[in-house]
Protein backbone atom coordinates (compact mmCIF):
# COMPACT_ATOMS: atom_id res chain seq x y z
CA UNK A 1 0.00 0.00 0.00
CA UNK A 2 2.91 2.26 0.39
CA UNK A 3 3.72 2.79 -3.23
CA UNK A 4 1.31 5.54 -3.78
CA UNK A 5 1.91 7.60 -1.23
CA UNK A 6 4.24 9.73 -3.10
CA UNK A 7 1.24 10.37 -5.66
CA UNK A 8 -0.61 11.65 -2.72
CA UNK A 9 2.07 14.54 -2.30
CA UNK A 10 2.09 14.84 -6.04
CA UNK A 11 -1.23 15.24 -5.67
CA UNK A 12 -1.46 18.04 -2.98
CA UNK A 13 1.73 20.14 -4.72
CA UNK A 14 -0.77 20.12 -8.09
CA UNK A 15 -4.16 21.13 -6.38
CA UNK A 16 -2.38 24.57 -4.92
CA UNK A 17 -4.50 27.13 -6.16
CA UNK A 18 -4.46 29.07 -9.03
CA UNK A 19 -5.61 32.39 -10.63
CA UNK A 20 -9.28 32.57 -11.53
CA UNK A 21 -10.98 34.97 -13.61
CA UNK A 22 -14.19 36.05 -13.94
CA UNK A 23 -15.85 33.88 -16.21
CA UNK A 24 -14.96 31.08 -14.38
CA UNK A 25 -17.50 28.86 -12.77
CA UNK A 26 -18.00 27.39 -9.41
CA UNK A 27 -17.35 23.18 -10.06
CA UNK A 28 -20.06 20.61 -8.79
CA UNK A 29 -19.77 18.09 -6.64
CA UNK A 30 -22.63 15.80 -7.57
CA UNK A 31 -24.01 13.31 -4.80
CA UNK A 32 -26.33 10.81 -6.00
CA UNK A 33 -28.50 9.15 -3.41
CA UNK A 34 -30.55 5.41 -4.04
CA UNK A 35 -33.75 5.71 -2.37
CA UNK A 36 -33.56 1.74 -2.17
CA UNK A 37 -30.25 1.68 0.54
CA UNK A 38 -33.70 2.42 2.97
CA UNK A 39 -33.63 -1.93 2.39
CA UNK A 40 -30.38 -2.62 3.41
CA UNK A 41 -29.89 -4.26 6.37
CA UNK A 42 -28.18 -3.32 9.86
CA UNK A 43 -25.95 -0.57 9.73
CA UNK A 44 -25.75 -0.80 6.09
CA UNK A 45 -29.28 1.13 6.12
CA UNK A 46 -29.26 4.30 4.63
CA UNK A 47 -31.70 7.12 4.95
CA UNK A 48 -32.37 10.77 3.99
CA UNK A 49 -30.84 11.39 7.72
CA UNK A 50 -27.68 10.19 6.51
CA UNK A 51 -27.26 12.21 3.16
CA UNK A 52 -24.27 14.98 3.95
CA UNK A 53 -26.47 17.87 2.16
CA UNK A 54 -23.71 20.29 3.13
CA UNK A 55 -20.61 18.52 1.36
CA UNK A 56 -22.61 18.13 -2.17
CA UNK A 57 -23.82 21.50 -4.44
CA UNK A 58 -26.11 18.83 -6.29
CA UNK A 59 -27.88 15.75 -4.25
CA UNK A 60 -29.68 13.17 -7.12
CA UNK A 61 -33.06 11.13 -5.82
CA UNK A 62 -32.55 8.46 -7.74
CA UNK A 63 -35.06 7.00 -9.77
CA UNK A 64 -38.12 7.51 -11.41
CA UNK A 65 -39.59 6.03 -14.15
CA UNK A 66 -41.70 6.11 -18.13
CA UNK A 67 -45.29 4.85 -17.15
CA UNK A 68 -45.26 3.32 -20.90
CA UNK A 69 -49.74 3.12 -20.76
CA UNK A 70 -50.35 7.04 -20.12
CA UNK A 71 -46.68 8.49 -21.35
CA UNK A 72 -46.10 10.20 -17.53
CA UNK A 73 -43.81 9.71 -14.79
CA UNK A 74 -43.83 6.22 -13.31
CA UNK A 75 -43.59 6.66 -9.10
CA UNK A 76 -41.38 3.36 -8.87
CA UNK A 77 -41.57 3.02 -5.04
CA UNK A 78 -44.95 4.27 -3.91
CA UNK A 79 -44.67 3.44 -0.50
CA UNK A 80 -41.13 4.90 -0.18
CA UNK A 81 -41.48 7.76 -2.25
CA UNK A 82 -45.30 8.85 -1.79
CA UNK A 83 -46.98 6.85 1.47
CA UNK A 84 -43.64 7.50 3.62
CA UNK A 85 -43.11 10.92 2.12
CA UNK A 86 -39.65 10.31 0.56
CA UNK A 87 -39.59 12.89 -2.25
CA UNK A 88 -41.14 15.94 -0.56
CA UNK A 89 -38.69 14.70 2.39
CA UNK A 90 -36.11 14.93 0.46
CA UNK A 91 -36.50 18.35 -0.94
CA UNK A 92 -36.89 19.67 2.65
CA UNK A 93 -33.20 19.38 2.73
CA UNK A 94 -32.82 22.73 0.88
CA UNK A 95 -34.38 24.48 4.50
CA UNK A 96 -30.98 23.24 5.96
CA UNK A 97 -29.10 23.80 3.11
CA UNK A 98 -30.74 26.46 1.01
CA UNK A 99 -27.67 26.40 -1.96
CA UNK A 100 -27.67 22.88 -2.62
CA UNK A 101 -29.68 21.56 -6.00
CA UNK A 102 -31.92 18.89 -5.50
CA UNK A 103 -32.35 16.93 -8.57
CA UNK A 104 -35.13 14.09 -9.47
CA UNK A 105 -33.02 11.17 -12.14
CA UNK A 106 -35.54 9.39 -14.35
CA UNK A 107 -34.05 5.93 -15.59
CA UNK A 108 -31.49 4.22 -14.42
CA UNK A 109 -30.19 -0.08 -15.37
CA UNK A 110 -33.21 -1.64 -14.04
CA UNK A 111 -35.61 0.44 -16.20
CA UNK A 112 -34.26 -0.60 -19.63
CA UNK A 113 -34.20 0.72 -22.71
CA UNK A 114 -37.77 0.09 -24.33
CA UNK A 115 -40.26 1.95 -22.92
CA UNK A 116 -37.47 5.51 -22.91
CA UNK A 117 -37.44 4.46 -27.36
CA UNK A 118 -40.99 3.62 -27.65
CA UNK A 119 -41.25 7.12 -25.50
CA UNK A 120 -39.38 9.67 -27.91
CA UNK A 121 -40.26 7.75 -30.75
CA UNK A 122 -43.19 9.83 -31.06
CA UNK A 123 -44.09 13.54 -30.45
CA UNK A 124 -46.96 13.37 -28.61
CA UNK A 125 -45.81 10.74 -26.22
CA UNK A 126 -42.97 12.90 -25.36
CA UNK A 127 -45.40 16.20 -24.86
CA UNK A 128 -47.20 14.03 -22.56
CA UNK A 129 -44.50 13.01 -20.58
CA UNK A 130 -42.57 16.49 -20.53
CA UNK A 131 -46.25 18.29 -19.24
CA UNK A 132 -46.49 14.96 -15.89
CA UNK A 133 -42.60 16.00 -15.38
CA UNK A 134 -43.28 19.74 -15.28
CA UNK A 135 -46.54 19.00 -12.94
CA UNK A 136 -44.07 16.66 -11.30
CA UNK A 137 -41.28 18.99 -10.54
CA UNK A 138 -44.16 21.69 -9.24
CA UNK A 139 -45.81 19.72 -6.76
CA UNK A 140 -42.32 18.58 -5.05
CA UNK A 141 -40.49 21.30 -5.21
CA UNK A 142 -37.42 19.81 -7.56
CA UNK A 143 -34.47 21.86 -8.66
CA UNK A 144 -33.62 19.56 -11.46
CA UNK A 145 -34.04 17.03 -13.84
CA UNK A 146 -31.69 13.97 -14.39
CA UNK A 147 -31.78 12.21 -17.52
CA UNK A 148 -30.12 8.40 -17.07
CA UNK A 149 -31.84 5.77 -19.66
CA UNK A 150 -29.24 3.53 -20.41
CA UNK A 151 -28.56 3.74 -23.57
CA UNK A 152 -30.44 5.64 -26.63
CA UNK A 153 -29.85 3.49 -30.00
CA UNK A 154 -28.66 0.57 -27.68
CA UNK A 155 -30.52 -2.79 -29.53
CA UNK A 156 -29.26 -4.34 -26.40
CA UNK A 157 -31.07 -2.67 -24.38
CA UNK A 158 -34.39 -2.27 -26.23
CA UNK A 159 -33.59 1.11 -28.55
CA UNK A 160 -33.53 1.64 -32.01
CA UNK A 161 -31.66 3.41 -34.86
CA UNK A 162 -33.75 5.99 -34.72
CA UNK A 163 -33.41 6.77 -30.68
CA UNK A 164 -30.53 9.48 -31.52
CA UNK A 165 -32.41 11.90 -33.25
CA UNK A 166 -35.68 11.35 -31.14
CA UNK A 167 -33.51 11.68 -27.78
CA UNK A 168 -32.31 14.92 -28.76
CA UNK A 169 -35.23 16.03 -30.03
CA UNK A 170 -37.15 15.05 -26.95
CA UNK A 171 -34.06 16.86 -24.85
CA UNK A 172 -34.72 20.40 -26.70
CA UNK A 173 -38.28 19.79 -26.25
CA UNK A 174 -37.83 19.52 -22.59
CA UNK A 175 -34.85 22.70 -22.52
CA UNK A 176 -38.13 24.73 -24.04
CA UNK A 177 -40.79 23.48 -21.62
CA UNK A 178 -38.70 24.13 -18.54
CA UNK A 179 -37.49 27.64 -19.83
CA UNK A 180 -41.31 28.48 -20.48
CA UNK A 181 -41.44 27.72 -16.48
CA UNK A 182 -39.11 30.37 -15.80
CA UNK A 183 -37.82 28.95 -12.79
CA UNK A 184 -34.37 27.97 -13.54
CA UNK A 185 -34.94 24.19 -13.45
CA UNK A 186 -31.95 22.66 -14.68
CA UNK A 187 -31.31 19.51 -16.93
CA UNK A 188 -28.23 17.10 -16.60
CA UNK A 189 -27.51 13.74 -18.05
CA UNK A 190 -25.80 10.49 -16.81
CA UNK A 191 -23.71 9.17 -19.66
CA UNK A 192 -21.20 6.26 -21.02
CA UNK A 193 -17.72 6.91 -22.25
CA UNK A 194 -17.82 4.28 -24.78
CA UNK A 195 -17.22 4.90 -28.50
CA UNK A 196 -19.72 3.13 -30.16
CA UNK A 197 -22.54 4.00 -27.42
CA UNK A 198 -22.01 7.44 -27.94
CA UNK A 199 -21.98 6.54 -31.58
CA UNK A 200 -25.51 4.92 -31.49
CA UNK A 201 -27.44 7.60 -29.73
CA UNK A 202 -26.11 10.73 -28.77
CA UNK A 203 -25.58 13.92 -30.55
CA UNK A 204 -22.99 15.06 -28.14
CA UNK A 205 -22.45 19.13 -29.37
CA UNK A 206 -26.18 19.77 -29.20
CA UNK A 207 -27.02 17.48 -26.37
CA UNK A 208 -24.25 19.28 -24.22
CA UNK A 209 -25.22 22.68 -25.57
CA UNK A 210 -29.03 22.39 -24.82
CA UNK A 211 -27.92 20.50 -21.19
CA UNK A 212 -26.32 21.98 -17.83
CA UNK A 213 -24.47 19.43 -17.05
CA UNK A 214 -22.83 16.20 -18.18
CA UNK A 215 -22.40 13.50 -15.41
CA UNK A 216 -20.06 11.14 -17.24
CA UNK A 217 -20.18 7.39 -16.04
CA UNK A 218 -16.09 6.73 -15.94
CA UNK A 219 -16.94 3.45 -14.05
CA UNK A 220 -17.73 0.37 -14.25
CA UNK A 221 -16.28 0.17 -17.49
CA UNK A 222 -14.86 -3.55 -16.58
CA UNK A 223 -17.04 -6.48 -14.24
CA UNK A 224 -17.51 -10.38 -14.61
CA UNK A 225 -19.15 -9.75 -17.77
CA UNK A 226 -15.66 -8.42 -19.37
CA UNK A 227 -14.52 -12.09 -18.60
CA UNK A 228 -11.50 -11.15 -16.82
CA UNK A 229 -10.66 -9.44 -13.42
CA UNK A 230 -9.79 -6.09 -13.54
CA UNK A 231 -10.32 -2.72 -11.37
CA UNK A 232 -13.49 -0.69 -13.23
CA UNK A 233 -12.39 3.01 -13.22
CA UNK A 234 -8.91 3.35 -14.25
CA UNK A 235 -7.82 6.63 -15.08
CA UNK A 236 -5.43 5.82 -17.91
CA UNK A 237 -4.67 3.29 -20.24
CA UNK A 238 -2.75 -0.01 -18.79
CA UNK A 239 -0.34 -2.11 -21.34
CA UNK A 240 -2.94 -5.14 -20.81
CA UNK A 241 -5.68 -3.13 -22.16
CA UNK A 242 -6.16 -3.64 -25.86
CA UNK A 243 -9.34 -3.91 -28.66
CA UNK A 244 -12.45 -2.52 -27.15
CA UNK A 245 -10.96 -1.61 -24.14
CA UNK A 246 -7.60 0.35 -24.94
CA UNK A 247 -9.75 3.77 -24.59
CA UNK A 248 -12.35 2.71 -21.96
CA UNK A 249 -11.04 4.48 -19.27
CA UNK A 250 -11.78 8.14 -17.27
CA UNK A 251 -9.03 10.34 -19.15
CA UNK A 252 -9.56 8.95 -23.12
CA UNK A 253 -13.62 8.68 -22.25
CA UNK A 254 -13.54 12.20 -21.26
CA UNK A 255 -10.89 12.73 -24.27
CA UNK A 256 -13.66 11.30 -26.39
CA UNK A 257 -16.96 13.71 -25.48
CA UNK A 258 -15.01 16.37 -25.62
CA UNK A 259 -13.05 15.38 -29.24
CA UNK A 260 -17.30 14.78 -30.23
CA UNK A 261 -18.08 18.44 -29.65
CA UNK A 262 -19.07 18.70 -25.70
CA UNK A 263 -16.66 21.31 -23.90
CA UNK A 264 -14.48 20.37 -20.51
CA UNK A 265 -16.82 23.11 -18.43
CA UNK A 266 -19.79 20.89 -18.64
CA UNK A 267 -18.18 17.37 -17.85
CA UNK A 268 -18.16 16.68 -15.01
CA UNK A 269 -16.42 13.29 -13.66
CA UNK A 270 -17.68 10.64 -12.23
CA UNK A 271 -15.99 8.22 -9.26
CA UNK A 272 -17.44 5.21 -8.01
CA UNK A 273 -18.06 4.80 -4.38
CA UNK A 274 -18.10 0.81 -4.47
CA UNK A 275 -16.20 -1.99 -6.26
CA UNK A 276 -16.55 -4.52 -8.72
CA UNK A 277 -15.45 -7.93 -7.63
CA UNK A 278 -14.53 -11.24 -9.06
CA UNK A 279 -14.42 -15.13 -8.71
CA UNK A 280 -11.25 -16.79 -9.53
CA UNK A 281 -11.60 -20.22 -10.31
CA UNK A 282 -9.78 -22.46 -7.35
CA UNK A 283 -6.31 -23.55 -9.60
CA UNK A 284 -6.06 -20.03 -10.35
CA UNK A 285 -3.11 -18.33 -8.32
CA UNK A 286 -2.42 -15.21 -10.25
CA UNK A 287 -3.63 -12.50 -8.78
CA UNK A 288 -2.60 -10.12 -11.74
CA UNK A 289 -5.07 -7.53 -13.24
CA UNK A 290 -6.36 -9.58 -16.46
CA UNK A 291 -6.43 -12.87 -14.95
CA UNK A 292 -9.27 -15.32 -16.00
CA UNK A 293 -11.84 -15.92 -13.83
CA UNK A 294 -15.07 -17.98 -12.97
CA UNK A 295 -17.41 -15.98 -15.40
CA UNK A 296 -20.45 -18.85 -14.48
CA UNK A 297 -20.08 -17.64 -10.71
CA UNK A 298 -21.81 -13.91 -11.72
CA UNK A 299 -19.40 -12.21 -9.76
CA UNK A 300 -17.60 -12.12 -6.14
CA UNK A 301 -19.31 -13.28 -3.13
CA UNK A 302 -21.89 -10.61 -2.21
CA UNK A 303 -21.70 -8.64 0.58
CA UNK A 304 -23.31 -8.56 4.01
CA UNK A 305 -25.27 -5.26 3.27
CA UNK A 306 -25.70 -4.64 -0.23
CA UNK A 307 -25.97 -8.58 -0.85
CA UNK A 308 -25.32 -8.26 -4.66
CA UNK A 309 -23.04 -10.57 -6.56
CA UNK A 310 -20.33 -8.48 -8.47
CA UNK A 311 -20.21 -5.89 -6.16
CA UNK A 312 -19.02 -4.83 -2.78
CA UNK A 313 -20.04 -1.11 -1.42
CA UNK A 314 -16.72 1.19 -0.66
CA UNK A 315 -17.56 0.67 3.85
CA UNK A 316 -17.78 -3.33 3.04
CA UNK A 317 -14.49 -3.29 1.24
CA UNK A 318 -12.62 -0.92 3.75
CA UNK A 319 -13.29 -2.88 7.19
CA UNK A 320 -12.22 -6.12 5.55
CA UNK A 321 -8.42 -4.72 3.82
CA UNK A 322 -7.47 -3.05 7.13
CA UNK A 323 -8.01 -5.87 9.53
CA UNK A 324 -4.90 -7.53 8.67
CA UNK A 325 -5.97 -11.00 9.97
CA UNK A 326 -8.50 -11.04 7.60
CA UNK A 327 -5.89 -12.28 5.04
CA UNK A 328 -6.76 -9.69 2.20
CA UNK A 329 -3.51 -8.19 0.03
CA UNK A 330 -4.22 -4.81 -0.88
CA UNK A 331 -1.92 -4.01 -4.46
CA UNK A 332 -2.03 -0.65 -6.41
CA UNK A 333 -2.20 -0.12 -10.42
CA UNK A 334 0.46 2.36 -11.20
CA UNK A 335 -0.83 3.14 -14.91
CA UNK A 336 -4.90 3.00 -14.00
CA UNK A 337 -4.04 4.86 -10.24
CA UNK A 338 -6.32 2.67 -8.37
CA UNK A 339 -6.00 0.04 -5.89
CA UNK A 340 -7.23 -3.71 -5.78
CA UNK A 341 -7.44 -6.24 -2.83
CA UNK A 342 -7.60 -10.62 -3.04
CA UNK A 343 -8.14 -12.92 -0.75
CA UNK A 344 -8.48 -16.92 -2.07
CA UNK A 345 -10.95 -16.79 -5.09
CA UNK A 346 -12.01 -13.37 -4.12
CA UNK A 347 -10.38 -9.87 -6.18
CA UNK A 348 -11.82 -6.69 -6.09
CA UNK A 349 -10.85 -3.51 -7.81
CA UNK A 350 -12.63 -0.69 -6.04
CA UNK A 351 -11.41 3.13 -5.17
CA UNK A 352 -9.90 4.84 -1.81
CA UNK A 353 -8.82 7.91 -0.48
CA UNK A 354 -5.73 7.79 -2.66
CA UNK A 355 -6.84 6.90 -6.25
CA UNK A 356 -9.87 9.67 -5.49
CA UNK A 357 -7.85 12.33 -4.83
CA UNK A 358 -5.60 11.98 -7.71
CA UNK A 359 -8.84 11.83 -9.99
CA UNK A 360 -9.51 15.42 -8.05
CA UNK A 361 -5.89 16.61 -8.92
CA UNK A 362 -6.80 15.53 -12.42
CA UNK A 363 -9.86 17.20 -12.59
CA UNK A 364 -8.78 20.70 -12.00
CA UNK A 365 -5.67 19.96 -14.19
CA UNK A 366 -7.88 19.31 -16.89
CA UNK A 367 -10.32 21.93 -16.08
CA UNK A 368 -13.64 19.89 -16.02
CA UNK A 369 -16.73 20.79 -14.23
CA UNK A 370 -16.61 18.87 -11.01
CA UNK A 371 -16.78 15.37 -9.61
CA UNK A 372 -19.97 13.00 -9.59
CA UNK A 373 -20.04 10.22 -7.43
CA UNK A 374 -22.01 6.91 -7.76
CA UNK A 375 -23.57 7.00 -4.68
CA UNK A 376 -23.18 8.76 -1.56
CA UNK A 377 -24.62 5.41 0.56
CA UNK A 378 -21.93 3.63 -0.20
CA UNK A 379 -19.39 5.96 0.91
CA UNK A 380 -17.92 5.10 4.87
CA UNK A 381 -20.99 7.09 6.61
CA UNK A 382 -20.22 5.34 9.87
CA UNK A 383 -16.73 6.29 9.81
CA UNK A 384 -15.64 2.75 10.60
CA UNK A 385 -12.18 3.32 8.36
CA UNK A 386 -11.65 6.83 9.18
CA UNK A 387 -12.87 10.37 8.77
CA UNK A 388 -17.56 9.94 8.40
CA UNK A 389 -17.96 10.11 4.79
CA UNK A 390 -14.20 9.67 4.05
CA UNK A 391 -14.45 10.01 0.06
CA UNK A 392 -17.34 12.46 0.00
CA UNK A 393 -15.01 14.28 2.21
CA UNK A 394 -12.39 14.02 -0.64
CA UNK A 395 -14.86 15.37 -3.20
CA UNK A 396 -15.98 18.33 -0.93
CA UNK A 397 -12.30 19.89 -0.08
CA UNK A 398 -11.24 19.57 -3.62
CA UNK A 399 -14.06 21.25 -5.09
CA UNK A 400 -15.38 23.61 -3.06
CA UNK A 401 -12.99 26.07 -3.79
CA UNK A 402 -12.18 25.24 -7.54
CA UNK A 403 -13.21 27.60 -10.02
CA UNK A 404 -14.24 25.81 -13.54
CA UNK A 405 -12.06 27.46 -16.18
CA UNK A 406 -13.31 28.47 -19.68
CA UNK A 407 -12.25 25.28 -21.92
CA UNK A 408 -8.80 25.73 -23.55
CA UNK A 409 -8.89 22.91 -25.95
CA UNK A 410 -10.99 23.48 -28.71
CA UNK A 411 -13.92 21.07 -29.94
CA UNK A 412 -14.48 21.14 -33.89
CA UNK A 413 -17.80 22.12 -34.16
CA UNK A 414 -20.14 20.78 -36.72
CA UNK A 415 -20.96 22.97 -39.61
CA UNK A 416 -24.55 24.01 -39.66
CA UNK A 417 -25.77 21.62 -42.97
CA UNK A 418 -23.97 18.88 -40.75
CA UNK A 419 -25.81 19.24 -37.93
CA UNK A 420 -29.49 16.58 -37.11
CA UNK A 421 -32.73 18.41 -37.73
CA UNK A 422 -33.86 20.01 -35.06
CA UNK A 423 -37.94 20.74 -33.81
CA UNK A 424 -38.63 24.09 -33.61
CA UNK A 425 -41.42 25.16 -31.28
CA UNK A 426 -45.02 24.39 -31.94
CA UNK A 427 -48.18 26.12 -30.95
CA UNK A 428 -48.90 23.61 -28.34
CA UNK A 429 -46.01 24.36 -26.57
CA UNK A 430 -46.20 28.15 -25.47
CA UNK A 431 -44.07 31.25 -25.25
CA UNK A 432 -40.66 31.24 -22.87
CA UNK A 433 -41.25 32.99 -19.35
CA UNK A 434 -38.41 34.94 -18.34
CA UNK A 435 -36.87 32.92 -15.16
CA UNK A 436 -37.83 35.28 -12.03
CA UNK A 437 -35.63 33.56 -9.28
CA UNK A 438 -32.79 31.13 -10.11
CA UNK A 439 -30.08 30.03 -7.73
CA UNK A 440 -27.12 27.97 -10.01
CA UNK A 441 -25.36 30.16 -12.75
CA UNK A 442 -25.53 28.15 -16.12
CA UNK A 443 -21.69 28.11 -17.34
CA UNK A 444 -23.38 29.76 -20.91
CA UNK A 445 -26.68 31.33 -21.68
CA UNK A 446 -28.75 29.59 -23.29
CA UNK A 447 -30.92 30.97 -26.69
CA UNK A 448 -34.54 31.30 -26.29
CA UNK A 449 -36.33 29.82 -29.38
CA UNK A 450 -38.22 32.35 -31.16
CA UNK A 451 -41.84 32.03 -31.07
CA UNK A 452 -44.49 34.21 -30.52
CA UNK A 453 -47.46 31.46 -29.89
CA UNK A 454 -48.77 31.61 -26.54
CA UNK A 455 -50.35 28.93 -25.01
CA UNK A 456 -50.98 27.43 -21.98
CA UNK A 457 -47.45 26.20 -19.99
CA UNK A 458 -49.14 23.11 -19.64
CA UNK A 459 -52.47 21.11 -20.24
CA UNK A 460 -54.16 19.42 -17.70
CA UNK A 461 -53.35 15.77 -16.85
CA UNK A 462 -52.98 13.15 -14.78
CA UNK A 463 -50.65 12.60 -11.68
CA UNK A 464 -47.27 10.75 -12.01
CA UNK A 465 -48.40 6.79 -12.30
CA UNK A 466 -47.47 4.84 -9.06
CA UNK A 467 -45.74 1.26 -9.82
CA UNK A 468 -44.03 -0.98 -7.33
CA UNK A 469 -41.12 -2.65 -7.73
CA UNK A 470 -41.02 -5.79 -6.05
CA UNK A 471 -37.44 -6.33 -6.63
CA UNK A 472 -34.75 -3.64 -5.05
CA UNK A 473 -31.44 -3.31 -6.78
CA UNK A 474 -28.62 -3.00 -5.08
CA UNK A 475 -26.38 -0.83 -7.43
CA UNK A 476 -26.70 1.90 -10.42
CA UNK A 477 -25.33 0.09 -13.58
CA UNK A 478 -27.82 1.71 -13.77
CA UNK A 479 -27.72 6.56 -14.22
CA UNK A 480 -32.12 26.11 -26.09
CA UNK A 481 -32.56 25.24 -29.34
CA UNK A 482 -30.97 27.33 -31.88
CA UNK A 483 -32.79 30.21 -32.87
CA UNK A 484 -34.70 29.30 -36.11
CA UNK A 485 -35.87 31.25 -39.01
CA UNK A 486 -39.28 28.78 -39.21
CA UNK A 487 -41.74 27.08 -36.78
CA UNK A 488 -43.11 24.64 -38.91
CA UNK A 489 -43.40 21.24 -37.70
CA UNK A 490 -45.57 18.21 -39.12
CA UNK A 491 -47.86 17.64 -36.39
CA UNK A 492 -48.11 13.80 -36.07
CA UNK A 493 -51.72 11.95 -36.97
CA UNK A 494 -52.65 9.45 -34.28
CA UNK A 495 -50.24 7.05 -33.48
CA UNK A 496 -50.11 3.57 -35.10
CA UNK A 497 -47.18 2.75 -34.15
CA UNK A 498 -43.97 3.22 -31.94
CA UNK A 499 -41.91 4.16 -35.04
CA UNK A 500 -44.25 6.87 -36.28
CA UNK A 501 -42.52 9.02 -38.94
CA UNK A 502 -41.94 12.71 -37.94
CA UNK A 503 -41.09 15.41 -40.33
CA UNK A 504 -38.64 18.34 -39.19
CA UNK A 505 -36.91 20.86 -41.19
CA UNK A 506 -33.48 22.67 -41.29
CA UNK A 507 -33.34 26.32 -41.02
CA UNK A 508 -33.44 28.12 -43.87
CA UNK A 509 -32.81 31.81 -45.20
CA UNK A 510 -35.93 33.37 -45.79
CA UNK A 511 -34.81 36.16 -47.15
CA UNK A 512 -34.21 34.94 -51.00
CA UNK A 513 -36.76 32.67 -52.57
CA UNK A 514 -35.93 28.57 -52.94
CA UNK A 515 -36.72 26.60 -55.97
CA UNK A 516 -37.63 23.32 -54.27
CA UNK A 517 -36.22 21.25 -57.03
CA UNK A 518 -32.70 22.77 -56.92
CA UNK A 519 -30.32 21.50 -53.94
CA UNK A 520 -28.99 23.61 -51.76
CA UNK A 521 -25.17 23.61 -50.59
CA UNK A 522 -24.51 26.66 -48.20
CA UNK A 523 -21.52 28.54 -49.38
CA UNK A 524 -17.76 26.51 -48.26
CA UNK A 525 -14.39 27.37 -48.56
CA UNK A 526 -11.89 24.22 -48.48
CA UNK A 527 -9.22 26.28 -47.60
CA UNK A 528 -11.09 26.76 -43.95
CA UNK A 529 -10.55 23.02 -43.13
CA UNK A 530 -8.75 22.15 -40.10
CA UNK A 531 -6.78 19.07 -40.95
CA UNK A 532 -5.41 18.64 -37.30
CA UNK A 533 -5.82 15.36 -36.47
CA UNK A 534 -8.74 14.77 -38.90
CA UNK A 535 -9.39 12.19 -41.86
CA UNK A 536 -12.29 12.48 -43.50
CA UNK A 537 -14.74 15.73 -43.49
CA UNK A 538 -17.79 16.03 -44.88
CA UNK A 539 -18.77 18.26 -47.73
CA UNK A 540 -22.11 20.23 -47.60
CA UNK A 541 -22.53 18.60 -51.36
CA UNK A 542 -23.94 14.80 -50.47
CA UNK A 543 -21.88 13.55 -53.06
CA UNK A 544 -18.39 15.00 -52.14
CA UNK A 545 -15.87 14.60 -49.29
CA UNK A 546 -12.72 15.48 -48.37
CA UNK A 547 -10.07 13.39 -46.82
CA UNK A 548 -7.07 15.37 -44.74
CA UNK A 549 -3.48 14.05 -47.05
CA UNK A 550 -0.37 15.70 -45.48
CA UNK A 551 -2.16 18.05 -43.56
CA UNK A 552 -4.42 19.62 -46.48
CA UNK A 553 -8.09 18.61 -47.88
CA UNK A 554 -8.67 16.48 -50.74
CA UNK A 555 -12.11 16.44 -52.76
CA UNK A 556 -13.29 13.16 -53.49
CA UNK A 557 -16.79 12.74 -55.32
CA UNK A 558 -19.08 9.43 -54.65
CA UNK A 559 -20.86 7.90 -57.64
CA UNK A 560 -23.97 8.71 -59.03
CA UNK A 561 -27.03 7.19 -56.76
CA UNK A 562 -24.90 7.69 -53.61
CA UNK A 563 -23.71 10.06 -50.49
CA UNK A 564 -21.11 10.19 -48.47
CA UNK A 565 -22.31 9.02 -44.84
CA UNK A 566 -20.59 11.32 -42.01
CA UNK A 567 -20.97 9.03 -39.29
CA UNK A 568 -19.33 5.46 -41.03
CA UNK A 569 -17.25 7.79 -43.18
CA UNK A 570 -18.16 5.67 -46.51
CA UNK A 571 -20.59 6.47 -49.86
CA UNK A 572 -23.77 5.03 -49.11
CA UNK A 573 -26.95 4.98 -51.31
CA UNK A 574 -28.48 8.84 -51.09
CA UNK A 575 -31.69 7.26 -48.93
CA UNK A 576 -29.72 5.83 -46.08
CA UNK A 577 -27.88 9.33 -45.49
CA UNK A 578 -27.75 10.67 -41.69
CA UNK A 579 -28.37 13.97 -43.26
CA UNK A 580 -31.99 14.63 -43.62
CA UNK A 581 -31.47 17.12 -46.55
CA UNK A 582 -29.28 14.20 -48.57
CA UNK A 583 -31.95 11.29 -48.09
CA UNK A 584 -34.99 14.01 -48.25
CA UNK A 585 -33.99 15.14 -51.72
CA UNK A 586 -33.97 11.29 -52.86
CA UNK A 587 -37.38 10.99 -51.02
CA UNK A 588 -39.07 13.52 -53.34
CA UNK A 589 -37.45 12.36 -56.48
CA UNK A 590 -38.93 9.26 -56.37
CA UNK A 591 -42.61 10.98 -54.95
CA UNK A 592 -42.10 12.73 -58.43
CA UNK A 593 -41.01 9.65 -60.65
CA UNK A 594 -44.03 8.27 -59.58
CA UNK A 595 -46.60 10.88 -60.38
Amino acid sequence: MVRYFPLLLLGVLCSWPAATTASDQPSRIVCYFSNWAVYRPGIGRYGLEDVPADLCTHIIYSFIGVNDKGWDVLVIDPELDVDQGGFSKFTQLKKSNPNVKLEIAVGGWAEGGSKYSQMVAVRDRRQSFIRSVVRFMKQYNFDGFDLDWEYPGATDRGGNYGDKDKFLYFVQELRRAFDREGRGWEITMAVPVARFRLNEGYHVPELCESLDAIHAMTYDLRGNWAGFADVHSPLYKRKHDQYAYEKLNVNDGLALWEEMGCPANKLVVGVPFYGRTFTLSNSNKNYNMGTYINKEAGGGAPGPYTNASGFLAYYEICTEVMDKSKGWTVEWDDAGMVPYTYKDTQWVGYENEASIQIKMDFIKQRGYAGAMTWAIDMDDFHGMCGKKNGLTQILYDNMRNYRVPEPTRETTPRPEWAKPPATPPNADEGAVVAPTTSTTKRPKPKPKPTSSLVSPTSAPGPVPTVGSSTQKPTTKKPKKPKKTTTTTTTTPSPEKSTEEPEEVVHPVDPVEPVDPEQPMWPQFDPNEIDCTNRDFVPHPNCRKYFRCVHGKPVEFECKEGTAFHTVLNVCDWIENSDRYYCSHKKKKERANEAR
